[in-house]
């Protein structure tokens, strides 16, 4: 999770360690290792390659401090999802990643139901496997994004030259826990044709789950250097052709759709990101990670570490263990709770939108739920909101129609 933007209010750290969590359910830790072997063209997240192994050392062994006493300071509550993701995890040595695992496991006990560790197919065969099942690791995301050399040169990807069979085959043959594909619809100039090859070559590694994420151009990126400004926005009206063919070949084969871009077998679907859509707590470690903890009075205040590596470090040297922190104010609360609800199959309960507001603000906002009902983008109950499949393809117009209603556009 990447750091809260500017629509909360910035509070000072105490001086001291305290956080009154009180927490009475389980919640989710995500671990962020910045490094990968080379940095994609469309990568907007914080990671490099690695240059100083003692660097390396130095943050893995302070992410699992700092881990350690946000737990702590939390009444070490139950853990029962833990995502390490990046960068790529898996860049590291073995002897490393080995440190990394099994601090992690020393700090969130053995009650963990599930455990995720991202991966390239450039070191899928490398992996000392066992090792991370014998830490406690459940679940291994593999990022494939594309098998088509072509479109792996458009984003730039550093992994392009591997043979991704080779690497899903190994898997397949060392591997007996569950298992995620990542693939990425929209790519600049992909065909329909490669956009479906794509999915029917991952369908028949047999993936338990498929994540199809369309492609983002974020600004400052090599690739949005690379193409411009009028390329990207022909870019994106052309995108939304090829994304729903691949999401329809995905459940043809299926795959049941329960999230935007997650498609799971029965059974197979992500605690760990369900968490996030039902906006359960989460303690984050490591440069750019986020920690999302509610209060007793029902705000969440969120923590944001440090991107840069040397600032990380130095948390917790003077008294504190957080990073920057933002109270998320209750208007703001409302719309997140849409923008990440609504991305789930499972939807929201409209009362969740409407009531924070005040009378008027609650009936109209009950009237624009309406409307995306009868223009066919949810479908609406009294006790349940969901999108449907347009209004998946829509959701950004909608949740921009909100923020204007309750005036945080």
């Amino acid at each position: 999770m990447s750091c809260a933007s500017g629509r909360y209010s910035v509070l000072a750290l105490a001086a001291t360690e305290q956080h009154h969590c009180g927490h009475s359910g389980a919640i989710g830790v995500y671990v962020h290792v910045p490094w990968c072997r080379a940095k994609c063209d469309y990568c907007a997240f914080v990671s490099q390659p690695i240059y100083d192994a003692r660097l390396v050392e130095a943050v893995v062994e302070h992410s699992v401090v700092l881990l350690q006493r946000r737990l702590r300071l939390c009444g070490n509550p139950r853990v029962d999802t833990v995502y390490v993701g990046g960068g790529t995890p898996t860049v590291l040595s073995a002897a490393l990643l080995q440190r990394l695992l099994g601090g992690i496991a020393a700090c969130v006990g053995p009650r963990v139901r599930e455990w995720t560790v991202e991966a390239n197919p450039d070191n899928v065969t490398d992996l000392p496997l066992g090792c991370l099942a014998h830490c406690g690791v459940t679940r291994l995301s593999i990022g494939i994004q594309s098998f088509q050399p072509r479109l792996l040169h458009v984003l730039g990807r550093s992994c392009r030259t591997v043979d991704p069979d080779r690497a899903l085959s190994a898997l397949a043959c060392r591997w007996s826990g569950q298992w995620s594909l990542d693939l990425i619809s929209g790519i600049v100039d992909q065909s329909v044709l490669e956009a479906t090859d794509d999915v029917e070559r991952a369908v028949g590694y047999g993936p338990p789950h498929i994540s199809l994420y369309d492609l983002t151009i974020e600004p400052g990126t090599p690739l949005a250097r690379r193409l411009g400004r009028p390329a990207v926005s022909a870019f994106v009206n052309r995108a939304a052709l090829t994304s729903a063919t691949a999401a329809g070949v995905l459940q043809r084969c299926g795959y049941r759709r329960y999230e935007v871009s997650s498609y799971a077998r029965a059974g197979a679907e992500s605690l760990h990101n369900g968490g996030y859509w039902a906006m359960r707590d989460f303690i984050g470690v490591g440069p750019s990670a986020v920690s999302a903890l509610s209060r007793a009075d029902g705000t969440v205040v969120r923590y944001c570490d440090p991107s840069d590596i040397p600032a990380f470090l130095l948390l917790g040297r003077n008294g504190g263990c957080w990073g920057r922190a933002e109270r998320v104010n209750r208007r703001s609360l409302i719309l997140e709770r849409a923008m990440l609800g609504l991305r789930s199959a499972a939807g929201v309960s409209p009362a969740e939108i409407t009531g924070q507001l005040d009378r008027a603000g609650a009936a109209a906002v009950r009237q624009l739920l309406q409307r995306w009902a009868a223009r066919g983008d949810a479908r609406l109950t009294a006790t349940r909101l969901t999108m449907t499949t347009g209004g998946w393809q829509r959701l950004d117009f909608c949740l921009r129609e909100l923020a204007a209603l309750i005036g945080l556009s």
